[in-house]
């Protein structure tokens, strides 16, 4: 039941994300806003390590373990945030739903026995159509989008990869499970001076107003997208399969297309939708074993209640 309650939580927090992460941009920079809220959520973190007297491991593999959610929290989410100044919010969850079949591929090569069959292979092919469809469309739009499109691509693997690799790292000799709110902390931890970094090379001075909308979202972000989220996050990889979590994505950008449409008004072409389909259905089968055996469980729990 824990399980499947963080389940349907990271599933609503990672549905909200991108609608949160336009809001964010409104009146500051990508990079302002997403080092505001990851260092936001350090401190968080750090409060809450504190609270419930969980110590932060420096041993080799949980330094290592936090230099791989480092790469997803740092890497990924730069890709991301400079996504979104160009493109939707229901856009981003659409191409950021592909990490299931990335992580797929991943797998493949790089942890022992996770075979690519046949059927995923046609389902990345189908979602490589699907994505066609979508920039034959941006192109007419703008090369800009395009960009876009390929920058948050670069970004969908590099979560990919970074799930993978954590993976692999779990099923190493003698590697002890790192607490979720510790990996997220670590993982802060490294990205914060990153951010930094970023920051002092790239952007500049916070502008003089910045409005309701753009820090709102940095808090929420802050709270359930970066610390509820990836704690969530962790959690799941620490217990289910890296596939399994990913299966999260099947979800999340049916409910930010609807949420981007009806309270940000964004408008998308016939043909973004088309290619959206595409990559849903494509991530349909790709997880039919894995929504089929959510399904048996959920209704062997319902007839087990009756």
């Amino acid at each position: 039941m824990r399980l499947a309650s963080v389940y349907v939580a990271v599933v609503l927090i990672w549905s909200t994300t991108p609608l949160g992460i336009s809001f964010s941009v409104e009146s500051l920079d990508f990079i302002q806003a997403l080092a505001i809220r990851m260092w936001l959520s350090l401190v968080l973190c750090g409060v809450l390590l504190k609270l419930f007297g969980i110590k932060l491991s420096v041993s080799r593999h949980a330094l290592l373990s936090y230099a791989l959610g480092a790469m997803a929290i740092s890497g990924a989410m730069l890709c991301v945030y400079w996504a979104a100044q160009v493109l939707a919010s229901g856009l981003i969850a659409v191409v950021w739903g592909l990490a299931p079949l990335v992580v797929s591929l991943y797998a493949w090569k790089l942890i022992p026995n996770s075979g690519l069959s046949i059927n995923r292979l046609l389902c990345m092919l189908m979602a490589v159509w699907g994505l066609y469809t979508i920039f034959a469309q941006q192109i007419h739009l703008g090369s800009g989008m395009v960009i876009a499109l390929l920058v948050l691509l670069l970004g969908v693997n590099l979560h990919g990869l970074s799930s993978v690799l954590l993976q692999r790292l779990q099923l190493s000799p003698h590697y002890q499970a790192v607490h979720p709110l510790a990996q997220t902390t670590g993982a802060l931890l490294i990205s914060a001076p990153i951010y930094g970094v970023v920051w002092w090379n790239f952007s500049g001075p916070l502008p003089d107003e910045i409005s309701i909308t753009s820090m709102s979202a940095v808090v929420y972000l802050a709270t359930f997208g970066s610390v509820a989220g990836f704690i969530g996050y962790f959690y799941l990889l620490n217990n289910l399969s890296a596939a399994t979590v990913s299966l999260i994505t099947l979800i999340t950008p049916v409910l930010a297309l609807l949420l981007g449409t009806h309270l940000a008004n964004e408008i998308l072409q016939a043909d973004t939708w088309l290619g959206a389909m595409i990559i849903m259905l494509a991530l349909l089968i790709n997880q039919f074993d894995q929504v089929r055996l959510i399904f048996y469980r959920l209704a062997k729990l319902s007839v087990n209640k009756a």
